[in-house]
């Protein structure tokens, strides 16, 4: 234990390898300045959206990757929000027919249920008034986490490692105050993390955009990674 928590120490500030993919995990003080929205939400419904993209990761190929379309009660506003909104976020999903697949460091999909309650940092999409994780498509489980789940049993065994990774980071420790085990929000714990956030909090955003469709596209040389759909690294696409 003392050697997990040394290794996950030194590590906080440079990228981690998920089964051999780069992420890193970002302060939230960063996370919190840069975003458009910051808030805790209960998931009201789960549709889907009719967006659907493909990754390039090895082991992914022919995989498809839906965006759900799910709406969110803001519970707890920090930024940009107001208690009582709706807010639209998209989130990423494994088809259900392919979820049995054999992948090799897949994307971190959330997969939210009606009643679960998130914390989250969004910004915009190219849909108005739509948001989403800006970590996506592979990292979404590192700006958005979920503070109580209504169902504990999962169809996808690793939704939630992010949130069992960033448990391990300090620096995201008042994030956990925010809801107890029965989903409650906890006045105490919001407004600690309003009060030591106020800075970021009132910072405008980055205006970032988070793109939903990707494709794979090879560099000069010859490197293949994944790209927001409608721009390429050159003029050689490898797959549409």
């Amino acid at each position: 234990m003392k050697l997990r928590i040394l290794i996950i120490t030194l590590l906080a500030l440079i990228p981690f390898m998920a089964l051999g993919r780069m992420f890193q995990i970002i302060d939230p003080k960063k996370l919190i300045a840069d975003s458009k929205l910051v808030f805790v939400g209960q998931v009201r419904s789960v549709t889907a959206s009719g967006i659907v993209t493909r990754l390039s990761y090895p082991t992914l190929e022919g995989v498809s990757f839906p965006c759900l379309t799910v709406e969110m009660e803001v519970l707890a506003p920090f930024k940009g929000i107001r208690k009582g909104d709706v807010v639209r976020v998209m989130m990423l999903s494994i088809a259900k027919s392919e979820k049995a697949q054999f992948m090799y460091s897949p994307p971190e999909v959330l997969e939210p249920d009606k009643g679960d309650i998130f914390f989250l940092c969004l910004d915009l999409t190219q849909i108005t008034n739509v948001f989403a994780a800006p970590n996506g498509p592979y990292d979404e489980n590192m700006s958005v986490s979920p503070l109580h789940r209504r169902n504990k049993i999962s169809t996808f065994n690793s939704r939630d490692d992010g949130r069992e990774l960033l448990l391990d980071d300090k620096r995201s420790a008042l994030i956990w105050n925010l809801a107890n085990q029965a989903g409650e929000i906890m006045p105490d714990g919001v407004a600690k993390l309003s009060n030591t956030y106020a800075a970021e909090i009132g910072k405008a955003s980055t205006n970032e955009m988070v793109y939903l469709e990707w494709k794979a596209c090879t560099n000069s040389n010859g490197w293949i990674s994944d790209v927001p759909k409608g721009f390429c690294l050159t003029t050689s696409d490898v797959k549409k």
